[in-house]
């Protein structure tokens, strides 16, 4: 297997991150996510439908980087609020926002339970956070109750248990995706959307799948912490040792080969408050 920068990564250890000694793992797996993903964040911002002056919410904002380029949306006179759970992640989205002054404010808080009043925002963005929360439909509950009326809440999350990777093993790769699964709290969080944001009164609801497509194993590692899930399933005694070595091996053929395929669903959700 290919060898981890540190063997303690857990792709669910978002759940309750400054329980980690070790932060700096997660935060640059934040950066090179971020990067992966930086164009389809942006197609999406339009989906807030955002105006001068508003106050927009990013519900787990991590390192600020949507935080940071909501800003223009909303300004002048608008501001963005960055809620995270993780007293680390607020830290550096302040480091890194220091610039945008009163135009961003961040704290730390429960995405279950906010302290913030009831019709507050023009719209509310999260992005992959639901998936490692204990009761993602809770958080949505909080989002909606914040938003104002005809304000738009606007999700993105992954469905864990489609990821699909091209290898001759199937019953490793079987064996892998489950473990990632199963490392998510809320992997399945991507295909619940549509219901839960129509049973918590939200009109107009539209789902929007977007494939994400790998052709590099190297970032299809990084993205998804295949070697970290890999070294899980060993550990739990899902595969061998001898089943992960030749699963990776075949898939660096393919990728030496030029047809190494991944590719995970995930889903845009959006809605309009009553």
């Amino acid at each position: 297997m290919p060898k981890t920068s540190r063997s303690t990564f857990d792709p669910g250890g978002f759940s309750n991150l400054d329980a980690i000694g070790e932060a700096s793992q997660y935060v640059s797996y934040l950066e090179h996510t971020a990067a992966r993903l930086r164009d389809l964040s942006r197609a999406r911002y339009d989906l807030l439908n955002l105006h001068p002056g508003d106050t927009v919410l990013d519900l787990g904002c991590g390192l600020g980087e949507d935080s940071r380029e909501l800003v223009p949306y909303v300004t002048p006179r608008g501001k963005v609020v960055g809620i995270d759970s993780s007293a680390a992640m607020i830290a550096q989205a302040r480091k890194r926002s220091r610039k945008f002054g009163r135009s961003i404010r961040f704290a730390v808080g429960d995405a279950h339970q906010l302290d913030l009043p009831d019709n507050s925002f023009a719209a509310c963005w999260s992005e992959r956070v639901l998936q490692h929360l204990a009761d993602p439909p809770r958080a949505i509950a909080e989002m909606v109750r914040v938003v104002k009326r005809g304000g738009r809440v606007v999700l993105f999350e992954p469905d864990h248990s489609t990821l699909i990777i091209d290898a001759e093993d199937r019953a490793t790769t079987r064996s892998i995706v489950l473990t990632l699964a199963d490392s998510i709290q809320s992997s399945w969080i991507g295909r619940s959307l549509l219901g839960l944001l129509k049973t918590r009164g939200l009109r107009d609801v539209l789902i929007i799948p977007t494939p994400l497509v790998s052709y590099d194993l190297t970032n299809a590692t990084k993205l998804l912490r295949l070697d970290a899930t890999a070294k899980a399933a060993v550990q739990r005694g899902v595969i061998s040792a001898k089943d992960a070595r030749r699963w990776f091996a075949d898939l660096k053929r393919r990728q030496n080969a030029g047809r190494f395929f991944g590719c995970l669903l995930c889903f845009t959700a959006v809605g309009t408050k009553a």
